[in-house]
Formats: structure tokens, C-alpha cells, sequence
């Protein structure tokens, strides 16, 4: 069944010392965009959480936020020469303006001048939590976008079978329209004659309600619609991220949709295809949500 491209998953892996949280959420886009946002201390990971992202989701605009909590920290590490650096400018700027030198709390609480020495093995560890909450956050994510898509199919579904009805009422309609040309043209020559002694040319009538019929006749048309509606139905059952396909073919019906209305000069069917264009345009708001 098809994917809605909007989705939500959040996860956690809760190890020793450390706790992971992954969360997923996307929204549509025409192509594949994942962003992801770790802390400092997983920032070497991002690049692997994005390739996971990207074998599970083929269309839309993906961010991942991972957290963390808890300390995977062996010990402090102060970087002197960091802090150095602080010092020397905010004494420069303290004595520009008369303020208060720093103090060695307040320097540590500035970035980069104290940081957790993590031992590989804990690196080890973070990087298995960090898989398992994403890919536990993947599978939340996943089942969402599948109940949205299934709602999605079910909606689009229904419309579709209303659509076949209407356009089978069309190609009713467009059987009879060879003998409805025919019987108004000669009632048309008729009132033009009623006044003299000429005789109505038959065979001149059946050659301009032929050519007249010719320009109407709109079996392509139906034949191509019916096409159109069948792929749309073989689509939307697929397990295939077939978002793109689907706006080509509601691309196409619309097409059909409008040459038949050009052609046509029946008020039924110029009703029934002004009901098929807004049944149509909501399939295509929808199909906009589809992977």
C-alpha cells in the first residue's frame, strides 16, 4: 500500500550510562531532503543516521532530532588554551568598560573550555544506542506514514469509483450523439426550407452529420480515461513509492477531461465533466501527500 510523505516517530535506547531519544517528523517535498541535528558528541554520527533515513524514505522533507541525557564520561578535560583565549578577550573587553574581570566559573561555563573525555569503548556504546533508538524511531515513523497512506488509498478509491460512473454516463451519452447530430441538422435544414418547394438533401445531411459526428466523437477519449483510472487504481494498491507517477496520470486525466469538453456540446456532459475536474483536483491535493 502506498506511503503518505507526512509522518511522525520517536524512540529511545536507554543504555548504562546513557539515554538516546530519536525523533522523526516529515512533510512534503518533491525530492528527498533529510536534515539531521545531533549534540556535539554525536555530530560524527550524522552522516550514517542520514543514509539510514534515505533506505527507508524515497520523497519528502525528513528531520531527525537525536538527544541525549545522562553522562557516558570517564572524566573532565579542561582546554587551557581555550580558556586562555576567553580570558585575554573578555579582560580586554572588562577593562574597556570598567567591568569585573572573569572568574574561573564563569569561564568554564563558556563553550569549549570543559568537555567529558569518553573512552572508545563508550564511543562503542553510544553508537549501538544511537542505532537502535533510530532505527526504533524509523519503525514508529514507517507505521505512521503506512496508516496515513492506507486513508489516503481508501479516499482515493472511492473517488475513483465515482468517477468510472460518471464517465460511463459520458460514453452513453457520446453513442447517441451520431443520431442526435443527425436528427437536429435535418430539423435545422427543415425549418430553413419550410417556406420553399425544395426537398432536403438526405444524402448531403448524412455526409454533414458524419463529418459533424466525426468532430464529436470522444471513444478515444473514454477509452484513454478508463486507462488512466485503471493505472491509477493498479498505483495506489502498489508498495511502491509511486507519488510521481500518480501526478503524471491525474496530469493525463485532466487532459482527457478537457478535450471531451471541448468536443462536446451535450449540457449533461458539460455538467459531468465540470464534477469530474473537482473530483479530480482533490485527487490531485491528495496524491500530493503520497510517497
Amino acid at each position: 500500500m502506498i506511503k503518505s510523505m507526512s509522518g511522525h516517530g520517536r524512540a529511545e535506547a536507554i543504555g548504562d550510562a546513557l539515554r538516546v531519544t530519536v525523533e522523526i517528523r516529515s512533510v512534503n517535498h518533491r525530492f528527498c531532503r533529510v536534515s539531521v541535528r545531533t549534540p556535539a558528541e554525536l555530530a560524527g554520527f550524522e552522516e550514517r543516521v542520514r543514509k539510514l533515513v534515505q533506505d527507508r524514505v524515497q520523497r519528502g522533507k525528513v528531520d531527525v532530532t537525536i538527544s541525549v541525557s545522562g553522562t557516558s564520561a570517564s572524566g573532565v578535560h579542561l582546554d587551557r588554551e581555550i580558556a586562555a583565549a576567553w580570558a585575554k578577550e573578555l579582560a580586554s573587553i572588562s577593562e574597556e568598560h570598567g567591568l569585573a574581570k572573569p572568574s574561573a566559573a564563569d569561564l568554564v561555563q563558556l563553550p569549549g573550555v570543559l568537555g567529558a573525555e569518553t573512552p572508545d569503548d563508550q564511543d562503542d556504546a553510544a553508537d549501538a544506542l544511537l542505532s537502535e533508538g533510530v532505527e526504533a524511531a524509523l519503525l514508529a515513523f514507517d507505521e505512521m506514514r503506512n496508516r496515513e497512506g492506507q486513508d489516503l488509498a481508501d479516499d482515493m478509491l472511492g473517488r475513483l469509483a465515482g468517477m468510472r460512473s460518471d464517465i460511463e454516463g459520458i460514453a452513453t451519452v457520446a453513442d447517441q450523439v451520431p443520431t442526435r447530430i443527425r436528427e437536429q441538422l435535418r430539423q435545422r435544414i427543415s425549418e430553413l426550407l419550410d417556406e420553399t418547394s425544395a426537398t432536403p438533401d438526405e444524402d448531403r445531411i448524412v455526409q454533414e452529420a458524419a463529418h459533424l459526428a466525426e468532430r464529436a466523437d470522444v471513444t478515444e477519449e473514454i477509452v484513454r480515461l478508463r486507462s488512466h483510472l485503471d493505472k491509477t487504481e493498479t498505483l495506489l494498491t502498489s508498495d511502491e513509492a509511486v507519488g510521481r507517477t500518480l501526478e503524471f496520470v491525474v496530469q493525463e486525466i485532466h487532459r482527457e477531461l478537457n478535450t471531451i469538453g471541448s468536443k462536446t456540446k451535450d449540457l449533461g456532459v458539460t455538467d459531468a465533466i465540470v464534477g469530474l475536474k473537482a473530483e479530480l483536483e482533490r485527487m490531485r491535493e491528495q496524491v500530493q501527500n503520497v510517497e
